[in-house]
């Protein structure tokens, strides 16, 4: 998931590799703090992670490194979290 940031950034030196780190971290805890299934938002193999939540931490990442289009980046992931918080696949019980 950094090197995909990274590469949507144009970014190519590790210079920022903590502080994206840290934006998909708080993505994550943002996820599951709104009840999103713990094992889903956890998933370590990169390609298994669902889409949704990909997106997810993606769109999150991007809103704070993307200056000129942040606003955008938010609300996109502020509608994807409602999206998911409606999808019982999605849910902690």
């Amino acid at each position: 998931m950094l090197d995909e940031i990274k590469k949507i950034q144009g970014i190519n030196h590790n210079d920022f590799d903590g502080i994206i780190k840290n934006y998909i971290n708080s993505c994550k805890l943002d996820l599951k703090a709104i009840g999103i299934v713990e094992k889903k938002v956890d998933e370590s193999d990169e390609s298994k992670l669902d889409s949704l939540i990909h997106t997810a931490i993606l769109t999150y990442t991007l809103s704070f490194l993307d200056v000129n289009n942040s606003e955008m980046y938010s609300n996109s992931y502020n509608l994807q979290k409602d999206v998911m918080r409606h999808l019982k696949d999605y849910i902690s019980e």
